[in-house]
């Protein structure tokens, strides 16, 4: 997806969340018709019903993404190990990914405690956990793999990869639909990826039921209640 069909997703949604404003703070003395009342209903409805993990969103988005001929459907990365890792190798089995870089003086450190975390809870499970760079430059293979010692990373089960920052970014933006994504500089999200490669759910990790969700949610891709 090219930057300006974001830029119109975007727009869509301010469209539609300042309609919704427009009809929840409307004056009485602004009466519609019955029939507009009932669409009116319908919206508020939808709009009150809650999209954990923007799932619903998420579905809409790729769905539109694919349509788009320019849109990002493949990538490739180089592993800590120095494998190249594409993402049709990351498909028959749920992932979560998250981007990073070594040198972070914010809450890198903090997001990859989570991941070992993770790396525990599913232990056992056929579900990957990625970690992408997006400081390429130092985060060399040789570093990354000094990195994911410190966190006792399963060589096969949590992958930590590096690649060109052009592409990094395209994959963070067209793939992950993260804003934000740029060297040295990436949002607090967890991204969950269905067996198919698909984006299904984004999840803030810093807040613990968000963190609790995602973790409900890839029970649910594993067929684990």
């Amino acid at each position: 997806m090219n930057h300006n069909s974001l830029r119109v997703l975007g727009i869509l949604a301010g469209i539609l969340a300042g309609t919704v404003a427009a009809l929840v703070f409307r004056s009485p003395s602004q009466p519609i018709s019955n029939a507009v009342d009932a669409d009116d209903d319908a919206l508020l409805q939808r709009k009150a019903i809650p999209d954990p993990g923007k799932r619903n969103e998420i579905k809409r988005m790729v769905a539109e993404a694919k349509k788009e001929d320019t849109w990002l459907k493949e990538f490739e990365f180089t592993e800590r190990s120095g494998r190249i890792i594409k993402s049709e190798d990351l498909r028959g089995e749920p992932y979560i990914a998250c981007f990073f870089f070594t040198t972070c003086p914010g809450t890198c450190t903090r997001q990859s405690n989570q991941m070992q975390l993770l790396q525990s809870k599913f232990k056992g499970k056929p579900i990957k956990l990625v970690s992408i760079t997006v400081d390429p430059e130092i985060d060399t293979p040789e570093v990354l793999t000094q990195y994911a010692e410190k966190y006792q990373a399963n060589k096969d089960r949590w992958l930590f990869l590096t690649g060109p920052i052009e592409t990094i970014i395209r994959v963070g933006a067209e793939k992950f639909f993260l804003g934000r994504v740029e060297k040295r500089g990436h949002p607090d999200q967890f991204c969950l990826v269905n067996a198919e490669g698909d984006l299904v759910g984004s999840y803030v990790w810093l807040d613990q039921e968000e963190r609790e969700l995602l973790i409900a949610h890839a029970n649910e891709l594993l067929g684990i209640n």
